[in-house]
């Protein structure tokens, strides 16, 4: 750890020697009140103009703004590189909680991806929307899936949303799993990542961070307007291509926003190096070709001055997604299909009398549907026999918040959310070997008629204790049960755990100067064993068959982060030391003879430094950059943690112009060996290579340019080197070379 210490404190210097530098340019924003204003807030005004009088559909792409439009410098420069001071979370539009606190004021380690973020990235799906984030590593067991790590943890240790509605649910799998790429790239607004515990204000599952997803929806303006547009993309390395149409609009007291995806991809080329390692074959990897298709609606209802109604839908059905780390090694797994549907209604608003200022009530349906089709080439099995296992979660949701603001002592943020899921499952071998093909019935992985149900409360203050010192702190109190009839052989046996604990954090942020602040939290996090750990018989891990276990306790952590955020003129930065403290932990063992796992509790520790930060070089060009190292050991075990990822970061500079709608992009990804592999995953060698996953560096770029009012073209190239390399833990490679051409119309 010294050479994480040594360069820590070389980061912290740099920061601090930077505020001297900056004194010559404007102060930053002091830290932002966190108390409503004393005029009542209230929603965007509508004007509803007469249908003769309506103003003319947009003439440029939607949320960028109108290439007409005057701005000094000063303006132009904060929309093309916002501040710290400028980003926050939105409780309002995205569904996340607490106070509206700016990411400068906030004592906790969180990232906004924007739009104009997005835009850039053009990401072919939700994996490399998230790639190349400070404290973010996304695995891939195969193409087509994607699961992010955040802070060493993932699967049912990070809590993902979307538009605020729990997303995870209790079948999710312990370690990776496909199912953030059930999530269409092309609908989404922005992404917000919390690193560290986020259980008092979410709940359960939320001990890595939390991931929250926000759709696009239409805007609010004074007038009626209707427009539509398109979205074309050709990827060279798999021959993929990407279509989007989507209409937007708004009318009288209701805005709109809706549209459908298609998306088809071939086996990828994974480049070609000539000291690759064993296993490491060079061209086309196969098993790495999927398709899916994606459809959204998202429907905004003024009903007066201070409140809205919102519905959302959204359809994600994904196709013939292999599981690459298994084909051809041993196995063929394919699912098909990969469904999800969301269905929720939202009403909010404010108001300024009673026991809050501002109200959202959420109502959710959620359903995820699999179905897994598995054929096993290992010894002693037939391959003639196709195994077709489904099974399908149903989650009900509802979800009360509400946030007080009491003047000169701060705000405080309370609510209550419920989630109910029911549960199904089947199996069916089918022996293609006989004529005519015998069927054979079988309980599924995931206990039939199964249910996992949850219930929780918070309160959260932040309030100012000096004019330099702000505190927020909060508590919640989780409730969870299961029910489940585990079945082993021939016997069967019924399930009932219940769990509950109280959880807290606590964070501060002192104000050093105008464009420093020092920051630092402590947070517990809460995990409820779920279905998958209590009672399912899963075959789909890496080698042999995962184990129930009824007996398990809950997952409690225990996480302190220390950092410093600078935000001047030019210059924005963010760096953070933190521990975490992971009690109970809920492990998975290496197989053993019977190529059986187990799971138990046991004591680890995961810790860790992150740094990113830009500096403006002028009102148009920007240098931009991250770090992160992550150590996790099991001590129960005396062995790392599973899967922990290298040390990475970024370089690059980049360019926006146009007012954000024209950018040039160059920066290299730097990764290095991970060697530092449990039992578990030496015993994954179709993922992990023997030795553990070499080192890379990429180097890549992204030109994008309106054409014309209405049209915008955009390359990105990836790996410009045709570097062979691969995301630790991950079952298909990155690609090699790879060109990414988009075109998009608005009208």
């Amino acid at each position: 750890m010294s050479q994480i210490q040594l360069s820590l404190t070389a980061l912290l210097l740099g920061t601090i020697s930077q505020a001297a530098f900056s004194q010559e340019l404007s102060p930053a924003p002091s830290m932002q009140p966190i108390v409503w204003q004393d005029e009542t807030p209230r929603l965007p005004p509508v004007d509803v103009l007469p249908n003769d009088q309506s103003e003319p559909a947009q003439q440029t792409l939607p949320n960028v703004i109108d290439e007409n439009s005057i701005f000094n410098d000063a303006a132009e420069f904060d929309a093309l590189f916002p501040a710290l001071s400028d980003q926050m979370l939105q409780s309002w539009s995205d569904g996340t909680r607490g106070a509206p606190l700016s990411l400068f004021d906030n004592p906790r380690a969180i990232d906004i991806i924007s739009q104009q973020r997005l835009l850039e990235k053009a990401p072919l799906d939700m994996g490399q929307a998230l790639e190349n984030e400070v404290g973010v590593m996304v695995q891939r067991t195969g193409r087509g899936q994607s699961s992010p790590y955040v802070r060493g943890l993932t699967g049912q240790q990070v809590l993902i949303m979307v538009d605020g509605v729990r997303m995870t649910n209790a079948t999710f799998r312990s370690g990776p799993n496909q199912y953030f790429n059930t999530i269409d790239p092309n609908t989404v607004d922005h992404i917000e990542v919390i690193r560290g515990p986020g259980s008092v204000l979410y709940g359960s599952d939320a001990i890595g961070g939390v991931i929250n997803v926000v759709t696009k929806s239409a805007n609010y303006t004074s007038y009626n307007y209707l427009t539509g547009g398109t979205i074309q993309r050709f990827s060279s390395a798999d021959l993929g291509y990407t279509g989007r149409v989507s209409v937007e609009g708004f009318t009288e007291s209701t805005g709109f926003y809706g549209g459908g995806t298609y998306g088809n991809y071939n086996n990828l080329d994974i480049g070609g190096s000539p000291d690759a390692p064993v296993g490491f074959d060079v061209g086309r990897q196969p098993a790495t070709s999927w398709r899916y298709n994606a459809a959204d609606l998202k429907v905004t209802y003024l009903v007066d001055d201070t409140s809205e109604l919102i519905f959302g839908l959204q359809h994600y059905r994904g196709e013939d997604i292999f599981r690459t780390d298994r084909y051809p090694a041993n196995r063929e797994s394919i699912f098909d299909p990969q469904v999800r549907d969301l269905y929720y209604l939202r009403y909010q608003g404010i108001c300024d009398v009673g026991l809050a200022d501002f109200y959202q009530i959420t109502t959710s349906l959620q359903r995820t549907d699999e179905l897994r089709k598995d054929r096993d080439f290992r010894p002693g099995k037939d391959p003639n026999v196709v195994s077709e296992r489904s099974f399908f979660d149903e989650q009900f949701g509802l979800t009360f918040s509400f946030m007080k603001s009491l003047d000169r002592w701060g705000t405080v943020s309370y609510g209550f959310d419920w989630y109910h899921d029911e549960i199904g499952s089947a199996r069916s071998d089918i022996n293609y070997g006989t004529v005519p093909p015998t069927v054979t019935h079988r309980p599924g992985e995931i206990p039939n008629d199964s249910f996992y149900s949850r219930y929780g409360g918070y309160v959260q203050w932040e309030g100012e204790l000096t004019e330099k010192l702000l505190l927020t702190g909060g508590v919640r109190y989780e409730h969870t049960t299961a029910g489940a009839t585990v079945t082993v052989g021939s016997i069967s046996d019924h399930i009932d755990p219940e769990y509950q604990d109280w959880v807290g954090n606590i964070g501060l942020t002192y104000k050093l100067t105008d464009e420093l602040h020092l920051v630092g939290s402590i947070s517990e996090g809460f995990r409820a064993p779920n279905i998958d750990d209590l009672a399912a018989i899963n075959g789909n891990v890496f080698v042999g068959t995962q184990l129930p276990n009824p007996n398990l306790m809950p997952e409690n952590s225990i996480t302190y982060e220390i950092g410093s955020k600078m935000n001047t003129e030019r210059f924005r930065a963010q760096t953070y030391v933190w521990w975490n403290d992971l009690q109970n932990y809920i492990d998975t063992s290496a197989p053993n003879t019977m190529q059986l796992l187990d799971r138990s509790n046991g004591h680890a520790y995961l810790n860790g430094v992150e740094f990113s930060a830009e500096y403006q070089l002028s009102y148009n060009w920007s240098v931009y950059g991250n770090y992160w190292y992550t150590y996790g050991q099991n001590l129960e075990k005396d062995e790392p943690l599973s899967r922990i990822p290298p040390q990475q970061g970024t370089l690059g500079i980049r360019k926006r112009w146009n007012e954000g709608r024209d950018w040039f992009d160059t920066y290299a990804w730097l990764v290095d060996k991970q060697d530092r592999l449990s039992a578990r995953d030496k015993s994954d060698p179709n993922r992990i290579p023997p030795g553990g996953t070499p080192g890379f560096a990429t180097l890549n770029f992204r030109y994008g340019r309106m054409i014309s009012p209405r049209q915008r073209v955009s390359l990105n190239v990836e790996n410009i080197f045709d570097e062979q390399y691969r995301v630790h833990g991950s079952g298909s490679d990155g690609p090699g070379i790879n060109a990414l051409l988009s075109y998009e119309l608005t009208h």
